[in-house]
């Protein structure tokens, strides 16, 4: 399933390149990851629509949590790259985004069974 591979690291490219933009003093450096960011958006959004029945069969609750997680989580990052541009981001907003990241990843791990990383602990 090369889907949840591309899925899984986007997600991994989204997280670092979020926490460089929130938390980099270098104003290019933080322009150039928030439009990283929002291209790991679209790959997101497209591996997690072709991965979505997989997982609505097993666990079709959780499932709908977890879009309407993923889709909260984008808000929330939008939400804080403004207020970052804006020179107005509270540390505690940050940690906010880090954790939905954090929170949504793990649903996300939850819903495969622990696949693709499983097979190699």
């Amino acid at each position: 399933m090369y889907l949840v591979w591309i899925h899984l690291i986007t997600w991994m490219v989204i997280l670092v390149t979020t926490i460089i933009a929130l938390f980099s003093q270098s104003r290019k450096l933080s322009l150039i990851s928030m439009m990283i960011t929002r291209v790991g958006y679209l790959f997101a959004i497209v591996t997690g629509v072709l991965l979505v029945s997989h997982a609505f069969s097993n666990h079709p609750a959780l499932t709908i949590i977890k879009v309407i997680l993923g889709i909260v989580l984008i808000g929330i990052i939008e939400m804080a790259f403004a207020t970052k541009n804006r020179k107005r981001l509270t540390l505690g907003l940050a940690w906010l985004v880090i954790f939905f990241i954090l929170l949504v990843g793990g649903l996300g791990l939850y819903l495969t069974s622990g696949y693709p990383l499983n097979q190699y602990l």
